[in-house]
């Protein structure tokens, strides 16, 4: 990261959780100039040199990773509230950069109309491969504490092989457990037999759940589904890490009593600290190829 890339820069970082605490820390170090709007002023995190509330104007305006929803409200800090989009109205000037995780079309729409510029930051490619290892590390460690069983020895399903479905993978095989993947590509298999994974389609899966002590799911399709689930054995886990909704019938879970989460923004929960460096690392070349007149990519509109 360039020393004091962001000299000057005042830049706005509205709700998240702890790792946008800490992004908003190692911004400062840039010798930017940040405010924090909701968030709570006793944040263990937070240092002097943080402002709070919205300045008159802003350069950048970050919006939490997890992103907005249909209605334009993101999450406060303190997570017992939501924020809402038009609450920042007054820093949407022409120019002004506003990085969000994920935008719906019609507040595409709103912020385009007022000349505001985004960046997706749900679409960075190199933003979803670094992420994917706390992602990994944080459902290993809620399945460790959500199971009476080991990783190791047991029978473990990861359905998908993405970018975070991989080093999941390579860890749980780490841990000792005997890892099958499930995936729609031929390719993707492929690669998993290579690696020495077991593998099967997801049509396998309605006849073969039941054979998997934990299931992890990282496909934002419906492809943990009733039937699916009808056979999967009473005492399995099932662990969800697409983007909501999931890939997990969680109404047909509860029905047949199976133990399903969903865990959105595993980084932030279990390794703020490395996911808000994360996220510093990616957003301030970003921000500074943009502030010098460039484009931040093709996901900046």
């Amino acid at each position: 990261m360039a020393i004091k890339e962001l000299a000057g820069f005042k830049i706005v970082v509205a709700g998240g959780d702890e790792r946008e605490t800490v992004l908003a820390l190692e911004l400062a170090k840039q010798e930017a100039k940040v405010w924090l709007y909701g968030f709570s002023r006793d944040n263990k995190y937070l240092l002097e040199n943080l402002s709070f509330g919205l300045p008159p104007r802003a350069d950048v305006i970050i919006l939490p990773l997890s992103g907005l929803d249909e209605d334009g409200n993101f999450r406060a800090a303190d997570g017992q509230k939501k924020i809402n989009l038009g609450l920042l109205e007054t820093l949407f000037f022409p120019g002004v950069l506003l990085i969000c995780g994920h935008i719906s079309r019609r507040q595409q729409d709103y912020l385009n109309a007022k000349g505001v510029k985004l960046l997706a930051a749900g679409s960075i490619e190199e933003l979803a491969v670094l992420n994917a290892i706390p992602t990994a590390e944080g459902a290993l460690a809620f399945a460790i504490n959500n199971s009476p069983l080991t990783l190791c020895g047991s029978s473990v399903l990861v359905a998908g092989f993405g970018r975070c479905a991989k080093p999941l993978a390579r860890l749980l095989k780490a841990f000792g457990a005997r890892v099958t993947v499930a995936a729609r590509k031929r390719k993707d298999l492929a690669l998993a037999r290579t690696l020495g994974y077991r593998t099967a389609e997801f049509t396998d899966l309605q006849i073969n759940s039941d054979k998997f002590d934990f299931i992890f799911n990282t496909v934002p399709a419906p492809v943990i589904n009733g039937k699916v689930l009808q056979n999967t054995h009473e005492n399995s886990l099932i662990i969800d890490l697409a983007s909501s909704p999931g890939g997990t019938d969680f109404t047909a879970a509860k029905k047949l009593g199976l133990k399903a989460f969903l865990l959105p923004g595993i980084p932030g929960k279990t390794a703020p600290v490395t996911a808000g460096k994360i996220l510093a690392e990616v957003y301030v070349h970003y921000i500074a190829l943009f502030m010098k007149g460039g484009s931040a990519d093709e996901t900046c509109r």
